[in-house]
């Protein structure tokens, strides 16, 4: 058997269909849902040859390392880390196998409203980026509680209290889903 090494015998054929065992096919990013988000919002990343043990994926938003929390072959749950910057999300897998978002993913700064606190059925202002100027085009929620949106621009909405509302943060998604916004501090609902 040796005698054939040379000469590109069994044993040389052998060992080439060997080194090919255990590659894995590259990963690929095919998108990601939100597309904008504040930092903490739970991110889903579809596409392809992901790892279902989500230790053996790494994910990072423009450099920064995020926590896996769950994988499939073609989808990976995260959240968006503290420190990230808007950029491109990259997922590699076991070490070695690496893709790159064609699209960049654009981390939003959270939104504030006033007053800080408000009886149901009272009128808040919520102000912040990335907000649809038609009212309907954007979900409020506080503590996940739905509310009425009654108006909006780019960077302010007016929403009232909903009735079961809960002190909490307030939450909003603006088209469809595209953009997801949790305020950093909790809105008070005075009973």
């Amino acid at each position: 058997m040796f005698r054939n090494f040379r000469t590109g015998g069994p044993l040389v054929f052998f060992l080439f269909f060997l080194s090919g065992c255990g590659s894995n096919p590259s990963p690929a990013i095919s998108g990601f849902s939100p597309v904008g988000a504040t930092v903490g919002t739970i991110i889903t990343i579809t596409g392809t040859n992901f790892d279902v043990g989500p230790v053996n994926n790494l994910v990072t938003f423009n450099g920064t390392a995020a926590v896996v929390t769950s994988s499939t072959p073609t989808q990976i749950v995260t959240t968006v880390p503290s420190g990230a910057t808007s950029g491109p999300i990259s997922v590699t897998v076991d070490g070695v196998s690496h893709a790159t978002s064609a699209a960049g993913f654009t981390v939003l700064a959270p939104p504030t409203f006033t007053p800080a606190s408000a009886s149901v059925g009272m009128a808040v202002t919520i102000t912040g980026t990335n907000f649809d100027p038609t009212p309907a085009n954007n979900a409020v929620t506080f503590n996940g509680t739905a509310a009425a949106v009654t108006g909006s621009t780019s960077t302010q909405i007016v929403t009232t209290v909903p009735a079961g509302a809960t002190s909490g943060p307030i939450t909003v998604t603006v088209d469809n889903g595209n953009y997801s916004l949790t305020s950093s501090t909790s809105f008070s609902v005075i009973p």
